[in-house]
């Protein structure tokens, strides 16, 4: 799916403003994450590096062999590597991603050349981050997929696992006033 610079610079603006109602689509993905620990603290740090991710994704040249990691935070830049200043909490979130998926969490530089707006090869767009209905503490990450039921989004799951996921559920699309009856978090 190609991402184009005005698309990311709307998501940049919905990581820090809730969007609009009346202007979503008529069917939103729905991932449903558990974090580990406060649930505002897990939302800021989810939206500190989209922010930083989607600011790079609009000014940088992703023709380079390597994508600048000024803005991006460095808890996350070190968070594919066993050990170092990370700390114990992202080698829970490396173990339970790959526990989940079988597989290696994501090198940085792969990570960020994800969202590189002709690459085509994200299949989602970020709209809002709330908290779920029930008062479970649960967040709910909500993503424009055009309708689609399958997209790509490993990168996405591999960063809600760093960000300190207990547990991240597959995606639902569900129609959007699911999401306009949440608070943002």
């Amino acid at each position: 799916m190609l991402h184009e610079i005005e698309g990311v610079g709307r998501e940049l603006s919905r990581i820090s403003e809730r969007p609009g109602t009346g202007f979503e689509p008529p069917v939103l993905a729905c991932v449903a994450v558990t974090p580990e620990g406060d649930p505002e603290t897990y939302a800021h740090r989810l939206r500190d590096v989209l922010g930083a991710v989607f600011s790079l994704a609009v000014d940088a040249d992703f023709d380079e062999e390597e994508l600048p990691l000024d803005g991006i935070p460095d808890w996350f830049v070190g968070a594919d590597r066993d050990g170092g200043a990370v700390g114990p909490a992202v080698d829970v979130a490396r173990t339970r991603y790959r526990e989940r998926t079988g597989a290696d969490p994501w090198e940085i530089q792969n990570w960020l050349f994800r969202f590189d707006p002709e690459l085509e090869a994200r299949g989602w767009e970020f709209w809002d981050l709330t908290r779920a209905a029930d008062g479970s503490g649960r967040l709910n990450l909500w993503l424009d997929t055009w309708g689609e039921p399958m997209f790509s989004w490993e990168e996405l799951r591999w960063l809600l696992y760093a960000c300190g996921a207990q547990a991240v559920a597959d995606p639902v699309v569900v129609g959007s006033g699911s999401w306009a009856a949440e608070a943002t978090v």
